[in-house]
């Protein structure tokens, strides 16, 4: 068969499709972090940590995968891939069942090298993520054409958005949302569709494609800028950087040499001394590599906002889990397949959300931009506001049964977010050293994430049974009832005054909570609702505050730098 066929692209598409479905499965940690903190009696910052080793493994390797890609090609990453989440989640199920201990005594508290091993299993699974993700995009966004480059690469970026959604629902059908049968159907459904891709997904060479009407500043381009710059997308913006990487870039430059019109002020690459002016260029004429753009204070702004933003996203990824039990518990009691289930729903909407963000940002930002002259940067603000309002939303929910709208406005934000800040990053500090200026930009999640997980789990377990005791009511219901008891058998000399009074504690403390599950002596488990994590939230919504007004700081520096453009370029104008 012909390797160009539309068939061979088409089954190629398809895997890759269903290559990102299987990337973005560290989302679903939230769906059985519960399950695990309980059944291995970790604390909630021990958990945090665990799923933090995911996160690191999606943004640290990133840029390394993106090398490997681009000199090797797709096929090692995705079967290094199909390794590394069969065996991190095969890890993290020993550890749930007990094949692995995760302390070396019963009666010991969890060992510290233990959790961090269990964390680098999570990571893992996380750096799998990121090479399948980039192996997938690259192949695809070499395949097509401009025209339908961004249809494609978005229909994969969507399949990634779609993963916790689908192994959540998968795992609450088949295994009743227990998350030791989750563990099993992430280890095989996530590392069987990158084996296969392995072996089918690669570069088709694209069809000839028409020249593509490009529009900058919501001015189009006339014909000689035509053959300097293809048409760059929201939805395939992080992707193409990656795939293209180096090479393309330099194919751009040569394209730009090769124009008759290169010796046009607005065309030719510009000199290495950059100033503003780039403000107006599109981002094949731009060439900021990292150091360049790290000096420039627009970069450690965006750098700030993805921080905080993504770090609140991450957060409530994370922890939504948490927060579910929290709100769905009476006291100790609790039906723990009823909470399984509302923690799948809120996996479900946080996945399916993230998606719509992902295109629905795209479309957007490139309306208001092309149609309207509205700069990229103006939807960043907006951004901000939309992860405000769900930690607003989080902080007056007390019902369970509302927990879906947080979920879905955090999710939506948080797809939005991962759209807009790649093309920040094209159009402001070029196509040439794109794949490693987003590649140091999307570090930024790393401290975000650390930061709120750790302020969360901080938070979470300062309200716990064993730090703070468990809720007045509950204690003296406790306390009366053994009371009744140890009267009586106090009578009959069964026990001391002493003893009694030990044992009524004990009960106080650590009653057995009827299908409440769990174990251990349940001394990091919170009673007390809303207010177990209302401070994390609190402190989340003011760190989306400071990122608004850091928006808002980026879109003024930008419109100043614009009119200075424009002053400038006036001035150059020759009649003719």
């Amino acid at each position: 068969m012909d390797e160009g066929s539309p068939t061979a692209r088409t089954r190629m598409f398809i895997t890759a499709v269903v290559v990102g479905l299987a990337s973005g499965s560290n989302y679903v940690y939230s769906g059985y972090a519960p399950q695990l903190a309980s059944t291995l009696d970790i604390t909630s910052t021990d958990s945090n940590l665990i799923g933090l080793g995911g996160n690191l493994g999606m943004y640290i390797t990133g840029p390394i995968w993106g090398l490997v890609v681009d000199r090797r090609g797709p096929q090692l990453p995705l079967l290094c891939a199909s390794v590394l989440n069969f065996v991190g989640y095969t890890a993290v199920r020993a550890f749930y069942n007990g094949i692995l201990p995760i302390r070396s005594a019963p009666d010991q508290p969890a060992a510290r090298p233990l959790i961090f091993l269990l964390a680098l299993f999570m990571f893992m699974t996380g750096s799998a993520g990121s090479a399948g993700l980039t192996a997938a995009m690259n192949a695809v966004a070499k395949s097509y054409p401009d025209r339908s480059r961004a249809a494609y690469t978005g229909a994969v970026l969507a399949g990634f958005g779609l993963s916790a959604f689908l192994f959540s629902m998968l795992g609450h059908f088949i295994f009743h949302g227990e998350a030791g049968g989750l563990l099993l159907l992430l280890s095989i459904g996530t590392s069987a569709p990158h084996l296969i891709g392995s072996f089918i997904i690669k570069p088709y060479p694209p069809p000839e494609s028409e020249d593509q009407h490009e529009v900058h500043d919501g001015q189009p381009l006339d014909d000689e800028q035509e053959c300097a710059l293809a048409r760059q997308v929201s939805l395939s913006a992080t992707a193409e950087g990656q795939v293209f990487g180096r090479r393309s870039s330099e194919l751009d430059v040569e394209l730009l040499d090769d124009s008759p019109s290169a010796s046009d002020p607005l065309i030719r690459k510009p000199p290495h001394n950059r100033s503003d002016s780039t403000v107006s260029l599109p981002p094949t004429q731009i060439h900021f590599t990292p150091l360049e753009a790290m000096r420039k204070t627009d970069f450690h702004i965006i750098y700030a906002v993805l921080a905080i933003l993504c770090g609140v996203g991450l957060e409530w990824i994370n922890n939504v889990g948490a927060v579910t039990l929290a709100l769905a518990r009476d006291g100790w009691d609790y039906d723990s397949h009823l909470v399984a289930e509302y923690q799948a729903r809120q996996v479900a909407t946080i996945s399916v959300f993230n998606c719509l963000g992902r295109i629905l940002g795209g479309v957007m930002s490139d309306t208001l931009k092309l149609r309207f002259g509205i700069k990229r940067i103006w939807f960043l603000p907006l951004v901000a506001l939309m992860f405000l309002g769900s930690e607003i939303a989080v902080l007056n929910t007390t019902e369970v049964a509302h927990l879906w709208l947080v979920s879905a406005s955090l999710g939506l934000a948080y797809g939005t977010l991962f759209n807009v800040m790649p093309m920040l990053v094209l159009e402001w500090f070029g196509m040439t050293y794109f794949s490693s200026n987003w590649g140091f930009v999307s570090t930024a999640p790393i401290i975000g994430g650390n930061v709120f997980n750790l302020i969360f789990g901080r938070v979470y377990d300062s309200n716990t049974v064993g730090r703070v005791g468990a809720p007045e009511g509950i204690v003296s219901s406790g306390v009366n009832l053994l009371r009744s008891h140890t009267r009586a058998a106090a009578v009959l000399g069964h026990l001391t005054p002493r003893s009694a009074v030990a044992a009524a504690a004990v009960a106080a403390t650590a009653p057995v909570a009827p299908g409440g599950g769990g174990g251990g002596d349940r001394a990091h488990e919170c009673l007390l609702g809303p207010a177990c994590f209302t401070t994390a939230f609190q402190i989340s919504a003011l760190g989306c505050i400071v990122a608004l007004g850091l928006s808002i700081v980026a879109g003024v520096r930008r419109e100043r730098a614009a009119r200075r453009d424009k002053l400038a370029r006036a001035a150059r104008v020759v009649p003719s």
